[in-house]
């Protein structure tokens, strides 16, 4: 998840924590060690329904996303958006289609196919969401017995894919394991923390 929904109070004080309470769970979140600091904002068109939404993101983040050894795809619920939200990160990923944008269908579960789908190509995969890569999902791609390992990164809305997240990602990519494990890394979920298959 490139897109960010900050606090609003941290922003106001140049990204400080110092003003928060002792054990306040944002200390850690929005750590300089933890959280790449957005810099950009631009307003992207969302279509009729959303109209024009501002999307948050660090370019740092962008840029080490497109440095990666790999094909780097959207799989989005913004799908019929992807090409506004190139032209705003200055990218030019493929989008995967993984929804009727008209009728909405498989939007519930498309996701999850869609990975498995690509699962079939033999090729490591690393799935970043924010919503669904959940235990049960790690369940369903494990009992599809993947012929090739899996990362999935659950990021925290408020700071999207933190700086811990970002290198699991650039190392599973540089040197992806042997075999066809799957491994999770998720924020916020009720199995919060990592496990494995």
């Amino acid at each position: 998840m490139i897109n960010q929904f900050p606090d609003e109070k941290v922003r106001c004080r140049q990204n400080s924590t110092s003003w928060m309470k002792p054990g306040d769970p944002r200390i850690a979140r929005y750590a300089p060690g933890n959280w790449f600091v957005p810099d950009r904002r631009h307003r992207v068109w969302a279509g009729r329904s959303h109209g024009h939404i501002n999307v948050t993101w660090s370019s740092e983040l962008v840029e080490r996303l497109c440095a990666l050894d790999a094909d780097v795809l959207w799989l989005s619920t913004w799908q019929p958006y992807t090409q506004a939200l190139n032209l705003a990160l200055g990218v030019d990923w493929e989008t995967i289609a993984w929804y009727d944008s008209v009728t909405q269908e498989g939007r519930r579960t498309g996701k999850r196919r869609a990975v498995l789908s690509h699962l079939k190509a033999g090729r490591p995969i690393v799935w970043i969401d924010d919503e669904e890569t959940t235990y049960d999902a790690g369940l369903a791609i494990q009992s599809s017995e993947p012929s090739a390992p899996v990362l999935g990164v659950g990021p925290h809305s408020d700071i999207g894919i933190s700086r811990p997240q970002m290198a699991l990602i650039e190392r599973f990519v540089a040197d992806p394991p042997d075999e066809p494990t799957v491994r999770f890394e998720v924020i916020g979920d009720s199995h919060e923390g990592h496990w494995g298959f």
